[in-house]
């Protein structure tokens, strides 16, 4: 890891070592500004109304260009705790992103605060996320992923390296180190990795993909401790109006006899230029939160960058405990480029 981490350093350094006049400099303030309101109605806790932010979020990314690579730095702040519905009381929450690296030919390497790719593939089939619509456990959440993706669907990791392949034949890889230095992890190896293969064949509209996390410790975001290993092998296809995802996600957690397996699909549909319909249905089986959950809603684009939602959803979980969720909200997107 440590030669990535100098070979990075190398890059920059080449990069400021080319003339200004030779290079191209950018830099872009972009943000989400989404709320909702919606009614919870638990079995266990009875309902309650809420009106959440939806991972509203302020970012800034600019990059260096020169002699064919690029030097990128991205900040990305949110404007509440990740998923303040959650446990999760880290005081770094509110950074949703901090990295940099270096791209060119050889591909991207970036290190830094960043997603995982394994939850990267989540949100690609996923049409209800960050919406007050999710929750993996099919409780309340007010962003994340859909109940059916597990938790390591969510949230940010710490301490990233990763390596992203150039595209051949459609086919690309990338693999990322996780790096353990905050102490949460007694013993902790260093053997803290992902890798992942994607394909997508041309304008064919199917892509298809595999990732694989392993973790000791609660190093990556979304898994508990002592760690273990999670394989997720993904799908997603458009056409025409159409678009399909699905998830089959198995998860190995050390001292835990039966794996956690985590099943999902969705399904949208364009009915007008502005009107999208979308449902997905999530399964848990040998999980804390086993049972099945349905979700039905349409996403109207109000003008350009403003999107309105409704969204209903049910879970029922094997424990007993059922759990509804309505919710109505809007999304703002916007960029600006300050060059």
């Amino acid at each position: 890891m440590r030669t990535w981490i100098y070979a990075t350093a190398g890059g920059v350094a080449a990069i400021m070592a080319v003339p200004a006049m030779a290079m191209e400099n950018k830099a872009r303030l972009d943000g989400l500004f989404a709320y909702s309101l919606s009614h919870f109605d638990a079995d266990a806790s009875g309902d309650d109304l809420d009106a959440e932010s939806n991972g509203s979020n302020l970012g800034l990314s600019v990059s260096t260009s020169a002699a064919g690579l690029t030097a990128f730095a991205t900040y990305r702040r949110g404007f509440d705790r990740f998923n303040d519905g959650s446990a999760n009381t880290e005081d770094e929450d509110y950074v949703r992103e901090f990295f940099g690296g270096v791209e060119g030919a050889f591909g991207r390497v970036s290190y830094g605060r960043q997603s995982t790719a394994y939850k990267q593939a989540a949100q690609r089939v996923d049409p209800f996320y960050d919406t007050s619509a999710a929750g993996f456990n099919g409780l309340f959440a007010n962003e994340g992923s859909s109940y059916g993706l597990s938790n390591l669907s969510n949230g940010f990791t710490s301490n990233s390296l990763r390596y992203d392949s150039p595209e051949f034949s459609g086919l690309s890889g990338h693999v990322s180190g996780f790096i353990n230095d905050n102490g949460e992890a007694e013993g902790n190896d260093g053997d803290d990795l992902g890798a992942g293969l994607a394909w997508n064949p041309g304008e064919s509209g199917l892509s298809l993909g595999l990732e694989y996390l392993k973790a000791e410790g609660p190093v990556v975001f979304g898994f508990p401790a002592p760690g273990g290993e999670a394989l997720r092998a993904y799908g997603a296809y458009q056409w025409q109006r159409w678009n399909f995802g699905a998830s089959y996600e198995h998860i190995d957690i050390d001292g835990i006899p039966d794996p956690r397996q985590y099943s999902f699909a969705s399904l949208s549909y364009g009915l007008t230029p502005k009107l999208r319909l979308a449902a997905a249905y999530g399964h848990a089986q040998d999980t804390p939160f086993d049972g099945d959950g349905y979700t039905v809603g349409g996403f109207y684009t109000l003008m350009p960058q403003l999107t309105g939602y409704l969204a209903a959803r049910q879970v029922s979980l094997d424990s007993g405990n059922d759990t509804t969720t309505i919710a109505t909200g809007l999304a703002y997107r916007f960029g600006l480029d300050l060059n």
